[in-house]
This record gives C-alpha cells, structure tokens and sequence, in this order.
C-alpha cells in the first residue's frame, strides 16, 4: 500500500475518533484519551491489517 493511502486511511481514523469522542461529555480527560486511542487504533487495524503498528508510527514521524 502506498504511503499515502496509509496517511488518507489514517487521517479518517483519528477524524473520526475525534468526532466519536467530542459527541459526549467525559468526567476525566484520561477517559476521553483513553477512548480516542482505542477507537484510532482498532479503525486502524480494521482498515490496514497487513500494516504494523511500527510502520504507521514510522509514517506519521516523517510526515511531521
């Protein structure tokens, strides 16, 4: 997959991880992050299974 499939892919995951997260309101900061993350992360998983963890990190450090 191309570098920039996996930016495109991975630029929807965390939209809507923020969408789902800022739909309600949270009593602890950690709750909320907690939550984006699994939300990110299991889009992720879902969308690139044949794609590491480390090979998304290693995407996104490059492209800030």
């Amino acid at each position: 997959m191309h570098r920039q499939d996996i930016l495109t892919i991975v630029n929807a995951a965390r939209e809507t991880a923020d969408s789902i997260v800022g739909a309600r309101e949270w009593d602890m900061a950690e709750d909320a992050s907690a939550m984006h993350d699994l939300i990110f992360w299991d889009m992720i998983g879902k969308q690139l299974p044949d794609v590491s963890v480390a090979e998304v990190l290693s995407i996104l450090e490059r492209r800030a």
